[in-house]
């Protein structure tokens, strides 16, 4: 399945509308600090990031639709799909983090994209335990920077 997206337009609308809900979470997320010291608020750098963002986000959409400035992109499912399968991994690897921890998150996911891959040495596979539990201990014990244990821990 072929389609074809006009990058402009779809980069503005997607990015515009981000950074109107991150504008209008920030006030729930960032706090004001409760005295006045005088420094600049914790909001003022991302506000003026996120207002940034949105006006270019606007310019983008104003190129596309009023001055026809556009770049079309044809997406080729059958060529994008490897891709695309990859960052769901990754996203799935974020999740078993939270879940059941570092050490297996990592050894389950990096073990299913060597075999999406097509790798088919059991070293490798043995190699991934190896290194997800070197670098949990590493970061434990010499950064002291705890990663999650998850529900096996």
């Amino acid at each position: 399945m072929k389609f074809k997206i006009k990058t402009n337009l779809w980069s503005g609308i997607i990015m515009g509308g981000l950074s109107l809900i991150l504008l209008l979470l920030m006030p729930y997320q960032v706090r004001v600090p409760a005295f006045d010291s005088g420094a600049p608020s914790p909001r003022i750098i991302p506000g003026i990031c996120l207002v940034i963002m949105l006006i270019f986000s606007i310019v983008l959409i104003i190129q596309s639709l009023v001055l026809k400035k556009e770049k079309i992109v044809e997406f080729d499912w059958q060529k994008e799909k490897p891709a695309i399968l990859l960052i769901g991994l990754l996203c799935l690897y974020v999740a078993l983090i939270l879940l059941i921890g570092f050490i297996p998150a990592s050894a389950v996911t990096f073990a299913l994209i060597l075999a999406y891959c097509g790798e088919r040495k059991p070293f490798i596979y043995i190699f991934i335990l190896a290194a997800s539990i070197g670098i949990y201990f590493l970061f434990m014990k010499v950064f002291n920077v705890s990663l999650p244990t998850g529900i096996f821990f």
